[in-house]
């Protein structure tokens, strides 16, 4: 109840009337008040605890890190007090497939992710991780976003990874899967080559070595050079060893529009021959004319688990992906790295057979207009950012082929691209399944400095609030409990994430609040750096990083190493 002046007056005169008869009784009873028994106190909040259970009303006790009480905590006080009236106190997002990783270490509070509630960022996806890195693997690092982002590339594996973030301090927690891409690169190198016995058995190695040092899984890119290179037999190969580890093995499949069904085939058959449990990556049909098959491929997913597999899946609601702009490019024009990928696009004898590929890619898609130039690395290059390649040639009258093969030529294949290909009836299908988790697939960025100089895919800022705000509140598609359970607790129960993911006692202190009736997404295609608004509080290991949705500057997350 709020305090009004008529309040304090007569409150002021009971005290003065006690002190008359009792002075004694006033001075023990002030000397006697109870410290604050929470560090926070969030109270009359309602809960949506992730697990997918009805909403309820209670406040929650938080003591350093954890959270301690759940109940009607009010006379019991909070050093921090957070009053949740109107608002919906959860669990803290898990990102499930996210690519924050270098990001952390140029801008540590991860401003786009934290201010959409997510607490908990799981990169290390579609077979690429920071680690383990041969020597010349640091250098390319370096050499690329290592300059751009100002970051000093120091570490070798997991171990130097984690070290390096927790040093520097991160906003939100950290987890890593290890990059079957990364690792064949490191043993094979980035050669079309078929892995040798001994090759193997080295990256086996080094898949063992990865996990036993904080690692939480296996991914693999295979639309990807250079784990797309590999076969069936070697990635279950390497998903045997993270099978004994009990985790998971994730991968983007190696075709996602017209083989997708065979891709899926794939990615089922892999493992089933491991017995792993597996995690399919922003599952969806791209390109018109394969509008359909994803039902096919739920149908597919659905009896393998019948069968007694183990496989969900992860997808953010937009209808358009995020890439490098090598993707339209086959995969056997990128074999050898880019040094290779560049003399193939200079090469008149290949590049009419890679411009026929090319322009299937395109045509499935649509047309030029389906592709959007999001990032260069080259000053004169920005006015392309955030423009359709159809617009881009319409004013210099080039030929849409030649103008994307200059500027890869140009920006030594660094530009990224999005790709407006998926069918917005498919995607709540997909999204509403019950087998299906919400990610983002983007990394942290922020509307200044470093990170604000691309176009993003509007999903690094939107993905959850859109979520909540437009497939929750304004279509129904899900209720607000299903949706804050792909959010949190289904991610980490796939993951093993024993004290994370619901709002409980002996639970994490990683917490979202929020309004239900205006949380919403505000980045667009055009206009990407942009935060959501409805996000007031978000608290990460028990320190509060978002106040009133403003970030604190604090720091308090933590490299998660799988035990």
């Amino acid at each position: 109840m709020a305090w009004t002046r008529r309040m304090f007056l007569k409150t002021l005169g009971t005290a003065s009337a006690g002190a008359t008869f009792g002075s004694l009784s006033t001075s023990l009873n002030a000397g006697c008040q109870k410290p604050p028994a929470f560090d926070v106190l969030i109270q009359n909040g309602t809960v949506i605890d992730g697990t997918g259970a009805a909403s309820y009303r209670a406040d929650i006790g938080i003591i350093g890190q954890q959270i301690v009480e759940i109940g009607h905590l009010a006379q019991k006080g909070g050093k921090t007090v957070i009053d949740a009236r109107g608002l919906v106190v959860a669990p803290g997002f898990i990102d499930i497939h996210s690519h924050t990783d270098l990001t952390l270490l140029a801008n540590p509070k991860a401003e786009s992710k934290a201010r959409q509630g997510v607490t908990t960022e799981v990169a290390g996806q579609d077979g690429s991780s920071l680690a383990p890195l041969s020597p010349d693997m640091r250098k390319r690092l370096q050499d690329g976003p290592g300059k751009r982002y100002g970051i000093e590339i120091d570490w070798q594996d997991f171990r130097g990874l984690f070290n390096r973030l927790e040093q520097q301090g991160i906003g939100v927690n950290f987890i890593s899967f290890v990059g079957q891409g990364t690792i064949r690169e490191l043993v094979v190198g980035q050669e079309n080559v078929p892995a040798t016995l001994p090759q193997v058995g080295e990256m086996k190695t080094l898949v063992d070595k990865a996990i036993a040092t904080g690692a939480w899984g296996l991914s693999s890119g295979l639309e990807y050079p250079p784990g797309g290179f590999a076969t069936l037999d070697e990635i279950s190969e390497l998903c045997r060893t993270a099978k004994s580890y009990g985790v998971l093995y994730a991968t983007h499949i190696r075709n996602e529009d017209d083989t997708l069904l065979e891709a899926i085939d794939e990615a089922i058959a892999t493992a089933r021959a491991a017995e792993i449990g597996l995690q399919i990556s922003h599952v969806k049909a791209s390109g018109r004319r394969n509008w359909g098959k994803i039902f096919e491929v739920l149908k597919k997913i659905e009896q393998a688990n019948a069968d007694g597999l183990d496989i969900a899946c992860d997808r953010y609601p937009y209808i358009a992906y995020a890439t490098g702009l090598t993707n339209l490019f086959p995969l056997w024009s990128r074999d050898g790295g880019t040094d290779s990928f560049i003399e193939r696009l200079q090469d008149a004898q290949q590049l009419p057979t890679i411009k026929e590929a090319v322009l299937a890619k395109v045509d499935m898609l649509g047309a030029w207009d389906a592709v959007m130039i999001t990032s260069v690395t080259l000053n004169k290059n920005r006015p392309f950012q955030g423009k359709r390649v159809s617009q881009i040639v319409e004013a210099t009258q080039q030929d849409p082929f030649e103008f994307v093969t200059n500027l890869l030529i140009e920006e030594r294949a660094s530009v990224e691209m999005v790709g407006f290909g998926m069918s917005e009836d498919e995607l709540k299908r997909v999204i509403s399944h019950p087998l299906v988790m919400i990610a983002s697939d983007g990394t942290a960025v922020a509307p200044y400095g470093v990170l604000s100089k691309s176009t993003p895919h509007p999903r690094f800022y939107g993905t959850f609030p859109r979520v909540l705000g437009k497939y929750v509140r304004e279509e129904k598609l899900l209720d607000l409990p299903t949706a804050i359970h792909k959010m949190s607790g289904m991610p980490a129960q796939r993951l093993g994430l024993k004290d994370r993911g619901r709002i409980d006692v002996g639970c994490a202190a990683d917490v979202v609040v929020f309004n239900p009736q205006t949380i919403a997404d505000q980045a667009d295609f055009l206009d990407p750096h942009q935060y959501p608004v409805g996000i007031e509080y978000v608290l990460v290991n028990g320190t509060v990083v978002i106040k009133q949705g403003k970030h604190t500057g604090a720091l308090p997350g933590k490299a998660l190493r799988r035990a």
